[in-house]
């Protein structure tokens, strides 16, 4: 699956100064070496560990990322975000990404 060139332009209006890396067809912003914000097909997605943090960003409405295979990551995913969710999800994820 290709991602949307849509979301991306979208994402990268956010999230200002960040690394690009084509993925497996994704694409992946990279901040500071470390993928901060995905976006593949209409899902954006975000690392945000397992655990307590998953399951935070799940009661947020995220859900988590489904890999090819079904395998599932320790990431939280949204489909389709708006701009204003988008707005608040990119700097969290922005400063993990600056924190690692």
């Amino acid at each position: 699956m290709t991602y949307d060139a849509e979301i991306a332009d979208r994402v990268r209006a956010i999230i200002g100064e960040a690394d690009e890396k084509r993925m497996m067809g994704s694409l992946a912003f990279l901040v500071n070496g470390h993928i901060a914000v995905g976006v593949s097909g209409d899902e954006v997605f975000f690392p945000v560990g397992g655990g307590a943090a998953l399951d935070l960003a799940v009661q947020r409405g995220a859900h988590r990322l489904t890999m090819t295979g079904g395998r599932t990551a320790p990431f939280a995913a949204l489909t389709d975000p708006d701009d204003d969710t988008l707005a608040e999800w990119i700097p969290e994820a922005v400063a993990r990404a600056q924190a690692r």
